[in-house]
């Protein structure tokens, strides 16, 4: 039995499995700001389940984590693997971050699951590469190393990577300062969405990803002049990606405001990432998005503890 569980910024999602599978209602969702700590959260949970006490949890945490301790981005919460030992008794305990669980989720993910932007050729090799991108609250990647005996994500930071010079130059061109942006996630996250629309529509009342991109309550051509600037972007911000982690098995993105984008300005992004380059090829990489707000939990129990 594994206590599979997605810590994010608003809520907390927590399910138990078996055999890879998730339990028939066990999964469940709790508000954050109800809560102190995710150890209340647990408590509760596991106080009403009717199965057998887990064995193992895999708990992934919208935000860094580092020797067994991670700590959420938006709230005050730390989780220690240690102390999820000691309270629950469980032996087994893995914190990953919610990104690199997404990671661990793509080799499971079913169609239904997925949103085709791009279709393409994956490239049949020993070692298959993929890469999750997550653009929401902030931004990072998951590389993803799959075999036929294993999965591996390693952890990385991409996002407080210097700003590409390619993208620095575009910007200037459309009025911004040289430094407006100076790492990726400060353009490539739901602040930085924001921030980049009002200054090319020069409107104020925009106060969200999801005015503009899912409710449509702001449509307008200086929007939609806008979102489609920002999909250009976002397709030299892919290219620079694909020539980084060479994902010839196929991009995965993640997240509400690139999932919102892409429906509305893909061909803008597309159109940038299939340019010819000399170093590799990467116009047949498969593009998707994950549609699946569940993702999470399902690279949980696709996470190996051997």
């Amino acid at each position: 039995m594994r206590l599979v569980g997605d810590v994010g910024g608003t809520n907390t999602r927590l399910a138990l499995s078996k055999a890879g599978q998730i339990l028939p209602h066990t999964t469940k969702s709790y508000s954050n700001v109800d809560w102190d700590s995710f150890y209340d959260v647990l408590a509760t949970y596991l106080a009403a389940s009717t199965y057998a006490h887990p064995v193992e949890m895999v708990i992934a945490v919208a935000g860094p984590v580092q020797g067994g301790r991670a700590v959420l981005t938006n709230r005050n919460w730390n989780i220690e693997s240690r102390q999820l030992d000691d309270l629950f008794g469980c032996p087994a305990v893995h914190l990953l971050n919610d990104l690199t669980a997404l990671g661990y989720a793509v080799p499971l993910l079913k169609p239904s699951q997925l949103f085709c932007v791009s279709e393409g050729a994956q490239k049949q090799c020993e070692v298959a590469q993929s890469l999750v991108v997550g653009i929401g609250t902030g931004f990072n990647v998951s590389p993803v190393l799959q075999t036929s005996f294993s999965v591996i994500c390693p952890a990385v930071e991409a996002g407080h990577v210097s700003m590409p010079l390619s993208i620095i130059i575009l910007l200037q061109a459309v009025g911004f300062k040289f430094d407006k942006y100076p790492t990726i996630e400060d353009l490539f996250s739901g602040r930085g969405f924001i921030d980049f629309c009002r200054h090319i529509t020069g409107r104020s009342d925009l106060d969200g990803p999801n005015a503009i991109l899912i409710h449509g309550t702001l449509d307008g051509a200086d929007v939609t002049f806008a979102i489609d600037q920002y999909a250009i972007l976002l397709g030299h911000l892919l290219k620079d990606l694909s020539l980084s982690y060479l994902p010839s098995a196929g991009i995965y993105f993640a997240g509400s405001v690139v999932r919102s984008v892409l429906k509305k300005s893909a061909s803008q992004c597309i159109d940038i990432l299939r340019e010819p380059c000399n170093i590799h090829d990467i116009s047949q990489t498969p593009v998707w998005v994950i549609q699946d707000d569940a993702a999470a939990l399902i690279g949980c129990i696709g996470y190996s503890f051997q």
